[in-house]
């Protein structure tokens, strides 16, 4: 069966990649990126106008309810303000402005995509964190300060936690929500970042127990898998997809126990 899934981000790297193989696979899909790239739906998600206008480009093009989204866009920056406008609020505005075409379907699928940078970064300030969940927008910048060059990672773990903390909610709905984390992917953006003099060395660095680093498609391979119907039972998770970084760094500290008292837990298992 042919399917309707939009994607943001769809024009270049992994979302090229997610668009071209949704394709392949004999699905339409909505593109959403910024104007000049040829999507079908051209907009700013940093911007409130913007994803406004993504939300009602895609369900004008819509014949049906959609049955799926990717919220792909995404930026690396120092300016927190510009990366948390696009890599949090605007996954989320424009996720709830189309849930409701989401819910009308039988089986609709949202998939995230995160980053294992939120798994291997030291010093990342929970408070931001925290702050941008609660839509403290200004106290998460402030918090962050002079560790801009991690907002980026920030803005990726609170996004991922927004989707946990509303993945039982939509799933009542019939929408599973879920997240990837792809570590370094071979796209042009990192082949321009390996000659970078900052970055390179930092990037030639990780650990590659394969011998190398993903390609797009690798990952357009298992997101077309959490959209499928297979993966209907998968609710509320984040699939690391990095070759191998994550575990080479973190093999002993996860999975962990569940710290909670058994009265908690009684009280969560209503008994």
């Amino acid at each position: 069966m042919n399917h309707i899934f939009a994607i943001t981000g769809s024009q270049s790297g992994m979302g090229l990649a997610f668009r071209a193989n949704l394709e392949r696979l004999g699905h339409q899909v909505i593109g959403i990126d910024l104007p000049g790239k040829g999507a079908e739906v051209t907009a700013d998600l940093s911007t409130k106008d913007g994803r406004n206008a993504a939300v009602a480009g895609v369900l004008a093009l819509c014949q049906k309810p959609l049955d799926g989204v990717i919220a792909n866009a995404g930026i690396d920056s120092e300016d927190s303000r510009f990366v948390f406008a696009i890599n949090y609020e605007g996954v989320i505005d424009v996720l709830n402005g189309l849930r409701p075409s989401l819910a009308a379907n039988s089986g609709a699928r949202v998939l995230i995509t995160s980053s294992n940078s939120m798994f291997i970064t030291p010093g990342i300030p929970e408070q931001a964190v925290d702050h941008l969940l609660c839509g403290s927008l200004e106290e998460a910048i402030q918090i962050v300060g002079s560790k801009s060059n991690v907002c980026y990672q920030v803005s990726k773990l609170a996004l991922v936690r927004w989707m946990r903390a509303r993945a039982v909610e939509w799933a009542k709905e019939g929408i599973t929500m879920n997240a990837i984390a792809p570590g370094a992917v071979r796209t042009p953006l990192l082949e321009r970042d390996l000659i970078d003099p900052v970055k390179g060395p930092v990037i030639r660095a990780l650990p590659k127990p394969l011998g190398e680093f993903p390609a797009a498609n690798d990952i357009a391979g298992l997101a077309a898998f959490l959209l499928s119907e297979q993966a209907r039972f998968i609710v509320g998770q984040v699939v690391t997809i990095d070759g191998g970084i994550e575990v080479s760094w973190r093999e002993k500290d996860f999975p962990s126990t569940w710290q909670i008292s058994e009265s908690d837990w009684m009280n969560r298992m209503k008994l």
